[in-house]
């Protein structure tokens, strides 16, 4: 080869190089597209493959950040909670100025939640919810909050926060969602409270049952003794006291039937409560 032609063959030669590059991330790209298409189509298992394809290729650093947050996404919808965490802890660590950033924060609180480590969910949404107050997804932020606390039970502060993404981002998608959280909660510590009243009123006609058999046990031994009495002509006073307590017995087993009223009244209301919660 001669020293004049050996411009022209460095320039065919990086030429090549340049549409080797330029086809390969035409590939990239397009093998990215399928897996953000089978994601939209919920074809979870072909988005990850998709996904990995791409990471092979050796792709530039703002495709293979895009490849591993779809990645996770895609592992998160799947099911697949193990897989997605790696691929969502690795890219939050290594591409924390990419433009998925700030979603992937949100999701990490998601993917707590959808592994029932509620506590760790609402530290890292509320994290997210202080870190970045104007991001849209606060508000999904909020509710996943809320519905972590719902799960461990502390209902108070799962109202609370329902009640705030009905107040404060009443255009989310999630207010009807939390309007439903609202009523049941609410339908709960109704229902919780007419179980307290149904326990004291059973245990309290469980007390005037004993009281009343005790006095009944009484009363027939106080007949007998004045019957007695009577029999050997001592007069109108013992018929007095047979009048008297015969009088209170009455009485008795008339609390006794109110408070029995009241038992059945309560219960059917706990079964109206009960049937309105499993329609």
């Amino acid at each position: 080869m001669t020293t004049h032609n050996r411009p022209f063959v460095l320039a065919a030669l990086l030429t090549i190089l340049l549409l080797g590059t330029a086809v390969q991330a035409r590939s990239q790209d397009r093998i990215l597209q399928e897996g953000l298409t089978a994601f939209q189509q919920s074809d979870f298992g072909t988005a990850i493959m998709r996904f990995r394809e791409v990471l092979l290729e050796s792709p530039d650093e703002q495709t293979e950040a895009t490849a591993y947050f779809w990645l996770a996404k895609s592992a998160m919808a799947a099911g697949r909670l193990a897989e997605a965490e790696r691929n969502l802890e690795f890219y939050l660590l290594t591409f924390p100025n990419h433009r998925f950033y700030v979603e992937g924060r949100y999701q990490q609180g998601r993917l707590l939640f959808m592994q029932q480590d509620y506590e760790s969910a609402i530290q890292s949404l509320e994290a997210f919810i202080r870190d970045f107050p104007d991001s849209p997804f606060v508000a999904n932020a909020v509710y996943w909050s809320g519905e972590a606390l719902f799960s461990l039970g502390r209902l108070d502060q799962a109202r609370l926060l329902f009640q705030r993404v009905i107040r404060d981002f009443p255009s989310s998608f999630r207010v009807e969602a939390a309007r439903y959280r609202v009523a049941v909660i609410e339908l709960t510590f109704r229902e919780q409270e007419l179980l307290q009243l149904l326990r004291w009123s059973h245990e309290e006609n469980l007390r005037a049952l004993d009281e009343f058999r005790r006095r009944e046990r009484a009363f027939q031994e106080a007949i007998t003794v004045y019957q007695e009495r009577l029999a050997s002509n001592e007069g109108q006073t013992g018929q007095d006291e047979i009048n008297r307590l015969t009088s209170q017995n009455r009485s008795l087993q008339e609390t006794l039937r109110n408070r029995d009223a009241r038992l059945r009244q309560l219960e059917d209301e706990l079964r109206e409560l009960s049937a309105g919660r499993n329609p």
